[in-house]
């Protein structure tokens, strides 16, 4: 088996994003030296990868180098730089200038970087046109979050059929910090049908075999057109960088998989690598969990062994005097379901020795939030204590839906390193406990977690209903309110219109303030894997005071 040609994601040597890296000469410098390394070993083959490229200006490019002959042969800077969402590329690199067509082995290949294709037209229309490319390869740093995969199918798909030539789309795999890369790199052929769809989640390697003769066919058929003046202008000139032949030996597709996983699966998959590559790219191993017996830390710790293997996790059982046996007993059969050591610790000494403490202040008040929220707090220290003691990594497991209301306890349940469903909304962490009991080979989560109402247990009876309306509603307004960027009074008339099933108006804006005012908390929350649209966190960034009302 052999390659002509041999590509790697966006920014390979710094992975991506490397942010303020990025403003370190000497990181820069050694990214080049990793590349330069790399170059001498590319005899008989050609690889493209990506980097920062410093011109002598000083100007900083996110870059797709050709390698080849053991040196570098050309250095494409990307055009279209993003900012928007979750890229901020603007604050670190220079728009490039000028596009390349390689030619290897007698076929012409288009290079360029990520966002060059999501915008039309791009340089592809250029180096298709002018050109001659036949084949059109892009490289990708491309987060996930629930749909992308379809919506890059439809990009990569319309771009070989427009340009009527092969689109190679390489993307990584692997968890950054908030995001989460899925690969799922796919080539289309020139009728703009998909023809192979490489492993989401996974690092992989699979080859393909153009046949340029695809492309003839599909051009012979529509007249071509020659590139408009601001198309050159904006992305010319082309340069043709010719590549000694190879002699690569043609290679099979092989069992490439053709579908992508179901959004249930792709969701579970993407919290898995998150928290995995989280925990071993900090230099941790072992993760500590606080098992309340509740749906949102059964999930987490069902996640963090699928990342990390049982014996990589320890969970940690804190009763105080309102824990239902139920829930302890919860706890423990999830422990024993998912092989992982349970720490009993009882937190009443602790918890009586703060309202002894707090007694002279708060005598002739009446016992409200405040008293409740000590016990959450007495958690997060023994949580962090633990995480001191043993090197270890805390787990929080507080969802979208809490952090977007403010139902978390800042310096309690929300200590901690990696927040694993910080952006999963809670009707959504439901359907996953059902995914990761179907999915097997077991069935770790007891029945008896998913169909118990929803309570923090921090005083007698409570339920979170007491103090929220049914999630179904909560989590339909918070998608309205965040995501979709509807003012309140957009989502009354919306929730009007579902009749007795919708919200009250007083509901509504009961929510929509809880956000606003909870942004604080939010700002203080530990990272966590992005698997929405938009996420709070490095997606979501608005002022902490700030009077406007939505």
């Amino acid at each position: 088996m052999g390659a002509d040609i041999v590509a790697l994601p966006e920014l390979t040597i710094t992975g991506y994003p490397p942010e303020d890296l990025v403003l370190w000469p000497s990181f820069v410098d050694q990214n080049v030296r990793e590349l330069e390394l790399l170059a001498a070993s590319t005899n008989g083959i050609t690889a493209i990868v990506g980097f920062v490229h410093a011109d002598e200006e000083g100007k900083l490019y996110n870059a797709a180098a050709t390698l080849s002959g053991g040196r570098v042969r050309d250095i494409y800077g990307k055009i279209h730089l993003p900012n928007y969402g979750v890229f901020d590329e603007r604050r670190y690199f220079t728009s490039g200038t000028g596009c390349p067509v390689l030619e290897v082995s007698g076929t012409k290949v288009a290079i360029n970087v990520c966002e060059d294709i999501w915008e039309e037209p791009g340089p592809s229309e250029l180096q298709c046109s002018a050109g001659e490319a036949e084949v059109i390869l892009n490289i990708n740093g491309s987060p996930y979050w629930i749909g992308k995969q379809e919506w890059r199918t439809e990009i990569v798909t319309t771009l070989a059929k427009r340009n009527r030539a092969f689109a190679v789309y390489v993307n990584q795999v692997g968890g950054q910090d908030e995001l989460v890369f899925d690969g799922a790199s796919m080539v289309a052929g020139p009728d703009g049908k998909v023809l192979a769809v490489a492993p989401s989640f996974e690092e992989s390697i699979f080859t393909i075999d153009i046949e340029t003769e695809l492309v003839k066919e599909a051009r012979s058929e529509v007249p071509e057109t020659a590139p408009s003046d601001s198309i050159i202008e904006q992305f010319g000139p082309v340069r043709h960088v010719g590549i000694e032949s190879v002699g690569a030996k043609a290679v099979d597709v092989g069992a490439v998989p053709m579908e992508s996983p179901a959004e249930l699966e792709s969701v579970y998959k993407a919290l898995v690598l998150g928290t995995r590559d989280y925990v071993r790219k900090t230099g941790f191993e072992k993760v500590a969990i606080a098992l309340s017996g509740g749906i949102d830390s059964t999930i987490v710790a069902a996640i963090a062994v699928d990342a990390l293997s049982a014996e990589n996790v320890t969970g940690v059982a804190m009763p105080s005097r309102y824990s239902s046996e139920g829930s302890i007993e919860d706890a423990q059969e999830l422990a024993q379901r998912l092989g992982i050591k349970l720490w009993r610790l009882p937190i009443e000494p602790a918890h009586g020795g703060f309202e002894e403490l707090l007694e002279p202040v708060f005598k002739d008040t009446e016992p409200g939030v405040a008293e409740e929220n000590t016990q959450s707090r007495v958690r997060g220290t023994v949580m962090m204590a633990i995480a001191n003691k043993f090197n270890w990594l805390v787990l929080t497991t507080g969802n979208k839906s809490e952090m977007a209301t403010g139902y978390a306890t800042i310096y309690g349940d929300m200590a901690g390193a990696f927040a694993v469903v910080k952006d999963v909304p809670k009707t959504l962490l439901y359907e996953l406990c059902h995914y990761r009991n179907s999915a097997g080979p077991d069935s770790p989560i007891p029945q008896s977690v998913i169909e118990k109402p929803p309570s923090a247990e921090l005083r007698p009876g409570q339920l979170d209903e007491d103090s929220l309306p049914p999630y179904e509603i909560l989590d339909r307004v918070l998608e309205q309110y965040v995501v979709n960027l509807k003012s309140s009074d957009e989502i009354v008339k919306s929730e009007r219109a579902l009749g007795d099933s919708g919200a009250d108006e007083e509901t509504v804006r009961r929510l929509t303030r809880l956000i606003d005012i909870n942004e604080y908390k939010r700002r203080q929350a530990p990272p966590g894997p992005k698997i929405t649209q938009l996420a709070f966190g490095r997606d979501r960034r608005l002022p902490i005071a700030n009077r406007y009302r939505g």
